[in-house]
């Protein structure tokens, strides 16, 4: 399920590999050329939701608002 940037302010890598349908590797491999925004929180990267959601809004599904 795509994330919703206000309950979910940031996602770890391995979701956000797993929404792009990518390897986590790959994923690292990207956060490292920049290509995917994140933040480092200690030893540990997390991707900020919004922006996230801003840069790759194209490449995703259409999520129907729930009911």
């Amino acid at each position: 399920a795509i994330p919703n940037a206000a309950a979910e302010p940031t996602i770890t890598v391995k979701r956000t590999a797993a929404i792009l349908d990518i390897s986590i590797r790959h994923a690292y491999t990207a956060i490292e050329r920049g290509e995917i925004p994140s933040i480092r929180v200690g030893r540990k990267i997390v991707v900020p939701t919004a922006r996230f959601l801003a840069k790759y809004s194209d490449l995703l599904p259409e999520q129907t608002p729930a009911a």
